[in-house]
């Protein structure tokens, strides 16, 4: 969920994708040609299938490639959460203030998740892709779900919760914001939303933090 387009003194594989995850959070899987991605990019067909057997494969790579994007994100808004606070439920809290302030720094709002663009058009996948795609969304919900049991095993919770479903929440409610927030026009609507997600773990968990 995290976008980094990278650019400058990159391979022609990552310029592919650049193109590539541009074009398909735009407008689409099926209306993203490898016509218009060489044209861009400037490679000749060869070029492309000398990197991506098809159009299938290049897709699986983006969100290969995106799974290890999040990942190092995690970890960098986790560490920066726990250089601060030593109580698990402070450390989640600034975590999610973290990211909220990251999907607030935007300029032009998130422009689309991936994830998501891919399984609107699931039936031109494999089950390799679907596969990827799933691990993205469930690295979100191991995340959550690890510094939730960490929080309740230290703060009772003020009313009977399952901790998965809360952890789901979040992954589901920032995809439904990057919609919500496109269609509409409203750049504030997806840190809005994770700062009601972080008021909804504050008030869950009985401790006056933050």
């Amino acid at each position: 969920m995290k976008y980094q387009s990278r650019t400058t003194g990159s391979s022609k594989r990552d310029q592919i994708l650049d193109a590539a995850e541009r074009a398909i959070l735009q407008k689409g899987v099926s209306a993203t040609t490898i016509e218009e991605l060489i044209s861009e990019v400037g490679v000749s067909k060869n070029g492309f299938f000398y990197h991506f057997q098809d159009k299938t494969e290049m897709i699986e790579a983006i969100l290969d490639r995106n799974l290890e994007i999040d990942k190092a994100w995690f970890a960098d808004l986790i560490s920066r959460s726990q250089e601060v606070y030593k109580d698990p439920l402070e450390q989640f809290l600034a975590f999610l203030e973290l990211l909220a302030e990251e999907m607030s720094g935007m300029p032009e709002g998130h422009p689309g998740c991936m994830t998501t663009a891919c399984c609107y058009q699931d039936r031109l996948l494999n089950n390799s892709v679907r596969q990827v795609a799933s691990d993205i969304l469930l690295q979100w919900r191991k995340i959550s779900l690890e510094q939730l049991n960490r929080i309740a095993a230290n703060h009772p919770a003020s009313f009977d919760v399952d901790l998965e479903e809360l952890a789901d929440m979040l992954p589901a409610l920032i995809d439904g914001s990057i919609i919500f927030s496109r269609v509409v026009v409203d750049q504030s609507i997806l840190p809005r939303q994770i700062r009601l997600y972080r008021k909804i773990i504050k008030n869950t968990f009985e401790c006056a933090v933050l």
